[in-house]
């Protein structure tokens, strides 16, 4: 029973889901090979890598690579929480605002909350450096790679 707190075990159980998550709701588009269907068979692979290592363990009964916790967790705990409350809002919002903003507001607030030192250099920083991504990303997926991202519905009204 305690083989199941494994770190490889719990890690490929995370990657077999949002794998399957993932080539569940790719479309059948040609587009949709080059970019995420490529990082979801990625992802599945590594999760069939950590999971031999696993089998390959119980086979050679190494000891199982536990996840150490101390009281000191806890302020990671809260920051993995909150980080996962913004990235469960940028979901909600992403088809509302459209990508690109939604996608800088995550970057941003998640920026600023993670930024130890809030002076005002530091929090300029936190925001400059999410926009060049958003730019850089957007010349990327659009440019590069042929992705095709979803409609913002606010900007419909200005075209």
């Amino acid at each position: 029973m305690e083989r199941l707190r494994d770190r490889d075990l719990l890690s490929a159980l995370v990657l077999f889901v949002i794998g399957a998550v993932s080539l569940s709701q790719a479309g059948s588009d040609s587009r949709n090979w080059i970019f995420p269907r490529l990082a979801t068979y990625v992802i599945l692979a590594a999760a069939v890598v950590l999971l031999a290592r696993v089998v390959i363990g119980v086979i050679t009964r190494r000891a199982p690579d536990f996840f150490p916790w101390s009281s000191e967790d806890r302020r990671v705990l809260v920051d993995l929480l909150v980080f996962g409350a913004i990235v469960l809002g940028y979901v909600f919002v992403m088809y509302g605002l459209g990508f690109w903003l939604a996608s800088f507001l995550m970057l941003s607030l998640t920026s600023l909350y993670l930024t130890l030192q809030k002076t005002r250099n530091n929090l300029i920083v936190a925001v400059v450096v999410p926009l060049a991504a958003c730019i850089v990303a957007y010349i990327v997926f659009l440019h590069v790679f042929y992705v095709p991202l979803p409609e913002e519905r606010w900007w419909a009204g200005f075209r």
